[in-house]
């Protein structure tokens, strides 16, 4: 969409303002005791050596490689025995890990439900999880959020870059607490507002009207801003007709394939889903639509997959994390869980459908990136590494998978010559897991080191400070 590329002439344009504003230079001089608390190392000059890399571009991974961090960014990357260490750099060998990029996440609240801001746990949790780029898509509370990735740049407390969303847009039949244009210029007006108070993109919702849908898109692109969607008003190709840069969440939310679907209305697409032929003709075409108007996808695989009794449900580090009425609530929606396993739509054909859609919308050439859309028992940080081993259960390779989850994202949001790869003169964004992760998915568990603006935070430390604080603040 044309909307991606004016945000990326306005990041370089703007460069010396995005250092400021996003903290894409060296980390502030002034950081907050709740900041260097959770830092293991902070030295200006780095050479992390003896690592496996997966570096973001979908290349295999190569092993015993030396990383140079200067200043916060990326100054060498190559096999060790060709990667000089300049005198003055602090050595620290790290044999048996893997490094990556840290992850950029697409659909990363940065709420809880019922909870209108995370102020506290999200940030923490993102970090933890190795989330260092995030977009909220949607807000509850986005002047909060606004204010929280503020002062995240400033040293104040610890987190990701937070690139903020507007509210969400919906009609009237749809969730009152969200904003509902009442008419095209409205709805101008909205975007407007919203945009000069600084939030990075737009999110319609579920039951959007089309002439509201289209005037958010239109007036956003002037501003140079995104916009995405939870369709179900809206089919997937008449949001992509209309304009819109990013759809949310995949097969899950396809209207298209409903049997005379009343333009403009919600209706529901278990029935025409759990039907569907995913290597048939007819999605086929949502796909070929997608590609010809340059649509991303966002997998939120994560979330999806609590819907399904048959799946892996809360694993216990998020279920540490959990307030004890979130834990309640979880062990409440457990049992719900079981007692309709044998009547729910939510069958494992279907999650085997909407991993194969996805599968099949990159294979054909579409975007495809990702976030955990957390609630739920699906944590912050946590859940975006579900993400990726359900991306790998797909069928894509792990270095397939971390290039989706990182620098695809990156891309995305107009930062793809900043971050998102693990490549000299990129930003020192960089995870270090103890293990082999491309023999092993679940390596992305074991976070040693988050590398963000090249101070390497603690996860578990990080971790600890919020375990029962999320669904409180």
């Amino acid at each position: 969409m044309f909307c991606r590329a004016i945000t990326a002439a306005l990041t370089a344009g703007l460069a010396s303002l995005a250092v400021s504003a996003a903290g894409t230079a060296q980390p502030p001089k002034s950081l907050s005791e709740s900041v260097t608390r959770h830092v293991r190392i902070d030295a200006p000059r780095l050479a992390l050596t003896g690592l496996q890399l997966i570096d973001g571009s979908g290349a295999p991974a190569r092993r015993d490689q030396t990383i140079l961090i200067e200043n916060g960014r990326i100054r060498a990357v190559g096999d060790s025995g060709d990667v000089t260490v300049p005198e003055g750099f602090e050595v620290v060998s790290l044999d048996g890990r893997t490094a990556m990029p840290g992850i950029v996440g697409l659909h990363n609240h940065l709420h809880h439900p019922g909870v209108p801001v995370s102020h506290f746990a999200a940030p923490h949790l993102y970090l933890a999880g190795g989330v260092t780029t995030l977009f909220s898509a949607g807000s509850a509370a986005p002047m909060a959020e606004l204010n929280m990735a503020e002062a995240v740049v400033r040293g104040l407390g610890p987190g990701p870059d937070m690139r903020i969303a507007a509210p969400y847009v919906t009609g009237p039949e749809g969730n009152w607490v969200m904003p509902r244009p009442a008419s095209p210029q409205a709805a101008r007006d909205f975007v407007d507002y919203w945009a000069s108070a600084g939030v990075s993109g737009f999110k319609l919702y579920r039951h959007v009207t089309p002439p509201i849908a289209a005037a958010i898109i239109d007036q956003a692109h002037t501003h140079g801003l995104t916009v995405t969607g939870h369709l179900c008003s809206l089919t997937f190709h008449e949001a992509a007709e209309m304009g819109i840069d990013r759809i949310e969440h995949g097969l899950i939310s396809m209207s298209d394939l409903v049997e005379n679907k009343p333009e403009g209305e919600c209706v529901s697409t278990l029935s025409s889903l759990t039907e569907a032929d995913i290597d048939g003709p007819a999605v086929g075409a949502v796909i070929d639509t997608l590609i010809a108007h340059d649509v991303t996808l966002t997998s939120t695989l994560a979330i999806i997959e609590s819907h399904f009794a048959h799946r892996p449900q809360g694993e216990s580090r998020a279920l540490d994390m959990l307030s004890p009425v979130e834990r309640a609530a979880y062990d409440a929606r457990q049992t719900a869980l079981a007692e309709r396993r044998d009547t729910t739509r939510f069958t494992p054909a279907l999650f085997s459908s909407i991993l194969a859609f996805e599968r099949r919308f990159a294979e054909a050439g579409g975007r495809l990136v990702a976030g955990p859309d957390n609630g739920r028992h699906i944590v912050a940080g946590y859940g975006d590494q579900r993400n990726l081993e359900l991306l790998v259960e797909a069928g894509f390779s792990v270095p397939e998978t971390v290039q989706i989850m990182t620098h695809n994202g990156a891309v995305e949001l107009g930062l793809g010559e900043d971050r998102g790869l693990v490549q000299a003169g990129y930003r020192a964004d960089i995870l270090i897991l103890n293990g082999d992760l491309a023999a092993d998915p679940a390596a992305i568990r074991s976070l040693e080191y988050v590398f963000r603006d090249g101070l390497a935070y603690d996860p578990a430390s990080l971790a600890e400070t919020v375990r029962g604080e999320v669904g409180l603040r």
